[in-house]
């Protein structure tokens, strides 16, 4: 279960996928069977992930770790999207080396 306030994320959408403007085609990397706690530290550790999308699908897991701006969501349920805080706290979206 997500904490109710996680300093590094702002959760988009608790029943939708997150969405950027490449039309959400390849910009991301996603794994199967990993848990939600997996799926968070691997997006926040890595610097170049803006964000990620975690879905419970049946017995399965998908995290999928974007490296593009996250731009809205799209209401699906089982999903839920989380854009990464920047340093002035969610403001303009600026590559991090």
């Amino acid at each position: 279960a997500a904490a109710a306030h996680d300093p590094f994320f702002q959760l988009l959408s608790t029943s939708g996928v997150c969405r950027t403007d490449d039309q959400n085609k390849g910009n991301f990397d996603e794994d199967w069977g990993m848990s939600y706690t997996a799926c968070h530290d691997k997006a926040l550790y890595a610097t170049y992930f803006t964000g990620f999308e975690y879905a419970v699908e049946g017995k399965a897991s998908r995290c999928k770790l974007f490296k593009g701006p996250i731009l809205s969501t799209l209401p699906v349920g089982g999903a839920s999207c989380y854009k990464k805080a920047s340093k002035t706290e969610l403001g303009p979206h600026k590559k991090r080396l």
